[in-house]
């Protein structure tokens, strides 16, 4: 097999100690910066591309356009010039990424970050625990688990694609009896199409040569989407706090239970989500299928509380004491831990909000108080902001 990371690094010895510790040491083939052209044939032909976005502590300290040498972008620049639009998911890795935007680096919203770069993922070096190499290896991994299981979303009809496409990368079970609205709720997160195979510019020797893989810019479509819209935001996919609202729990309470031999946890994990980057930035769970399980609940409230306090047993239950209960955004629109009656709150979304994700939900305080966060109520909830009296 061809070499599964291409990593181009300055000093990659960092990541690379910290490869050998997840036994993943011998898929990276690593590259200095001035060794392009040896890198060059197995680009196409990877699962990813990582560049460390490099510049030399001189012009850190005194940046300047005369003195301004290559960096990491500018060196996805090259092999995207080499491999064109047929490339794999490419990631960026640095230390010093706060001095390369010119701004502090907000880890939740590095979805947005990937899309301005150009490529699809960006990654501090300095993540703590390791988290870095263990994004790597799930974006790798999941390119090339995408590439093995092509066909039937190459082959598959117009109807059928979405189904497909649930199997194959988003291992949605098929005994479930809420398969079917998991189906429509993908569709309507707008999956990218599976391309077919397109023109290219380049020489045919130059195609030739790198014998690329036409389905990879399909495999990085899925995976860019994935991570700039579907894990992003509440979407057919859920947090534990989106669970705790929708069963109206506290979230350590069932932060808990799921913790605990419980029936809870038992449910969860059958409605866990296990497919594509399924390890990527924390668990999360099919939400028509916690839909289906807070349906199953009866609708009186004490006959719904003594079916709870028997599924989190013998774990305490501790419900919400409010109705209508909705996951706090702040000031960014980056949901936090704070569960709040929808009451208090108001609806507000910005550029970054795919148009099929709900909006998010900020204090209404808070927004009286913060013009930027004003701006970003949505329209009909402004009068809210109007102070009383």
């Amino acid at each position: 097999m061809a070499s599964d990371i291409i990593y181009i690094d300055d000093e990659p010895q960092h990541l690379l100690a910290s490869a050998k510790t997840h036994r993943a040491g011998k898929r990276f083939a690593d590259y200095m910066p001035p060794d392009l052209k040896e890198a060059g044939p197995d680009a196409a032909t990877a699962n990813l591309w990582v560049f460390d976005f490099y510049n030399d502590d001189k012009e850190r300290e005194r940046p300047s356009l005369e003195v301004s040498s290559s960096n990491g972008l500018s060196v996805f620049q090259q092999f995207r010039l080499l491999v064109g639009d047929a490339r794999p998911p490419a990631m960026v890795v640095s230390n010093h990424l706060e001095s390369a935007l010119g701004s502090e680096i907000n880890l939740a919203r590095r979805h947005i970050l990937a899309e301005e770069f150009g490529v699809e993922w960006v990654a501090p070096k300095t993540l703590k625990g390791g988290e870095v190499i263990t994004e790597i290896l799930a974006l790798a991994d999941a390119a090339e688990a995408l590439r093995e299981s092509s066909a039937p979303l190459k082959d598959a009809g117009p109807t059928e694609y979405v189904p497909e496409l649930c199997r194959v990368a988003l291992h949605l079970p098929r005994n479930v009896d809420w398969q079917r609205a998991v189906i429509r709720e993908v569709a309507g997160w707008r999956p990218p199409i599976w391309l077919e195979p397109g023109g290219d510019h380049r020489v045919q020797a130059l195609r030739d040569e790198l014998a690329v893989n036409p389905d990879i810019r399909s495999v990085r479509a899925v995976i860019a989407w994935m991570l700039r819209q579907v894990l992003p935001y509440p979407s057919f996919l859920i947090r534990d706090r989106h669970v705790a609202v929708r069963l109206g729990v506290s979230l350590n309470c069932l932060r808990t239970a799921d913790n605990s031999a419980t029936g809870l946890s038992r449910r969860l994990k059958r409605l866990q989500y296990r497919g594509i980057l399924s390890e990527f930035d924390g668990t999360r769970w099919w939400g028509a299928g916690v839909d289906a399980l807070e349906w199953s609940l009866p609708r009186q409230k004490e006959e719904r509380s003594d079916a709870l306090r028997q599924l989190f047993a013998p774990v305490p239950l501790v419900e919400l004491e409010f109705a209508d209960p909705v996951v706090v955004s702040d000031a960014d629109l980056v949901e936090t831990d704070e569960i709040a009656p929808a009451a208090e709150c108001v609806r507000a979304t910005d550029e970054h909000f795919p148009s099929q994700a709900a909006p998010g939900w900020v204090k209404i305080a808070d927004a009286r108080v913060d013009k930027a966060l004003a701006r970003k109520v949505r329209q009909e909830d402004q009068r809210e902001l109007v102070a009383e009296g």
